[in-house]
């Protein structure tokens, strides 16, 4: 009888696990991955060869790396309570700047690659400076940077691209070394370091007080300002970063390129479970909210014969609407 509480403690601790994991949020995000692709794959025969054939499931990852990379910057603008509306400005002009350097002022890759995320992460302690101490709401100090940027690359370059042809530049975007496309790699090394970072750093659990309860968060003694200098300095780092990759997929610094970006930045955060209004979302729910979009935006083109690119627009639109709806449901019922 003395042995009995110990009996079904140990029992209690060998029952699976499932259950648990099920009721993650991620979970349901995977699952509804794991439908979109069944969706596809029972869609005909050509849209399952195409989707499946080597050659497409390297670019779908390669595209995925593209856009994860600066949605995971994204991402810790929004668990902060914020938003970044500049980040596919910021794409072409460090791309641009890039190019700019190593073609026009042949700055050796490696140095023109450090100044370009100096820069990106600079426009990121402006939005901070001008939210924090000037006191602009994020919406209106991201939009007005978004038109600036978009306007001083089209300014430096005549509004036309700037052929970059360094092979060794160009590496980090279509480089595949051991047939892993090289943006993956990045990507990884990103996701990773950002997982680190928001769940076992003392910084990464202020952005979630931050958006959870800024006057509260304030109140403990938390700098605020500070918070938000983190949060969106990495934002605009990491979006500097995919700028790059950018470039040296497309090999050219393109004024024109990241064209509504911010849009599927939003998309692909709010699809993998972060809140609008702050204090929620992970590194691997962004990841899958990404490889959702873009893995939905791959089948269309497969799926769609005639101007599948046309209805991109609505798709992304309709996505976040869609997830929005569902979160602020959830958030209702958590309530209640």
């Amino acid at each position: 009888m003395d042995n009995a509480p110990e009996t079904r403690a140990t029992n209690a601790g060998n029952q699976p696990r499932w259950p648990a994991i099920l009721k993650l949020r991620e979970s349901g995000i995977f699952i509804s991955l794991v439908l979109i692709v069944l969706v596809i794959l029972l869609s005909g025969e050509g849209p399952r060869e195409s989707f499946l054939r080597q050659s497409n499931l390297q670019n779908l990852s390669r595209q995925i790396a593209l856009l994860a990379i600066f949605a995971i910057g994204e991402t810790f603008v929004v668990i902060a309570g914020g938003i970044d509306l500049s980040v596919g400005s910021l794409i072409a002009f460090s791309g641009v700047l890039a190019g700019l350097l190593m073609v026009n002022l042949h700055v050796p890759i490696v140095p023109a690659i450090l100044i370009v995320l100096v820069a990106s992460a600079s426009v990121g302690l402006l939005h901070a400076l001008l939210i924090s101490k000037v006191g602009l709401q994020p919406f209106v100090a991201t939009l007005g940077t978004m038109c600036m940027l978009r306007g001083v690359s089209l300014l430096l370059t005549d509004s036309l691209p700037i052929p970059i042809v360094d092979e060794r530049f160009t590496w980090l975007g279509n480089g595949r070394p051991a047939g892993i496309p090289t943006p993956v790699i990045v990507l990884t090394v990103v996701a990773v370091l950002g997982a680190l970072f928001l769940r076992g750093t003392i910084h990464g659990k202020y952005l979630y007080a931050l958006g959870s309860n800024e006057e509260a968060t304030r109140l403990s003694g938390i700098n605020v300002s500070r918070v938000k200098i983190v949060a969106y300095s990495l934002c605009s780092l990491l979006t500097g970063l995919a700028g790059v990759v950018f470039a040296a997929y497309a090999r050219q610094g393109n004024p024109s390129s990241g064209m509504a970006y911010e849009l599927n930045a939003i998309a692909a955060s709010v699809i993998g479970g972060c809140s609008l209004t702050g204090g929620e979302g992970s590194i691997i729910g962004t990841l899958l909210g990404a490889t959702i979009l873009s893995v939905i935006l791959n089948g269309l083109n497969l799926i769609v014969s005639k101007n599948a690119s046309l209805w991109e627009g609505v798709i992304v639109g309709t996505v976040v609407i869609a997830a929005v709806g569902l979160n602020s449901i959830r958030q209702r019922r958590g309530q209640s």
